[in-house]
């Protein structure tokens, strides 16, 4: 376990975990992307979540697959909100020359959103970014999603280039994708 607060722990994802991390996705995911897939999201979760890929991502070099962990307060359990996917010394594609740590995932549950959780992940994120001397923290973040590029925004990351993503079973109109990064000092 690693601590982010006293209310918020980190639980690296084991091999073992996948249908525990399959039916956590399938509760977390559709209620906010519902409405960007022809499907019910099913393609998208039966594909990322499945236990090839969870294999696959779990031997990625650089890469750190956790489970977000809540309490309310210490005297609460703690309870599994999320995910949380991070990859070391990962080519940020519009700034080639800067060693670049990657925000993968950040998938919380949406009854939790609006409790600094993500604010406090993505804090994390970049502290241990600079603790590996990397110079730059990056993400891809959907055009259309409003909701998490006002949140970037407010936590200083900067659009550099639209990419269009290539899933067929995606609406057309949420394709676009923005390559954002943060300079770390």
């Amino acid at each position: 376990m690693i601590s982010v607060s006293d209310q918020i722990t980190l639980q690296t994802i084991q091999e073992t975990d996948q249908v525990a991390l399959y039916e956590l996705m399938l509760r977390i995911y559709p209620p906010a992307y519902h409405h960007f897939w022809k499907d019910d999201c099913s393609w998208y979760l039966n594909t990322l979540y499945s236990i090839d890929n969870v294999k696959k991502e779990l031997q990625q070099e650089g890469g750190n697959y956790f489970f977000v962990r809540f309490r309310k307060s210490v005297t609460h359990p703690y309870q599994t909100i999320g995910i949380f996917k991070t990859i070391e010394n990962h080519t940020y594609p519009p700034l080639k020359q800067y060693k670049a740590f990657k925000i993968h995932r950040i998938y919380l549950d949406p009854i939790i959103q609006g409790h600094g959780i993500g604010k406090k992940l993505m804090r994390f994120a970049e502290k241990e970014a600079l603790k590996t001397d990397h110079k730059l923290i990056w993400l891809d973040a959907m055009d259309k999603h409003k909701q998490a590029q006002g949140f970037y925004k407010t936590l200083g990351y900067q659009k550099t280039i639209l990419q269009q993503l290539d899933l067929k079973l995606l609406h057309k109109e949420y394709r676009p994708m923005w390559y954002q990064h943060k300079m770390l000092t």
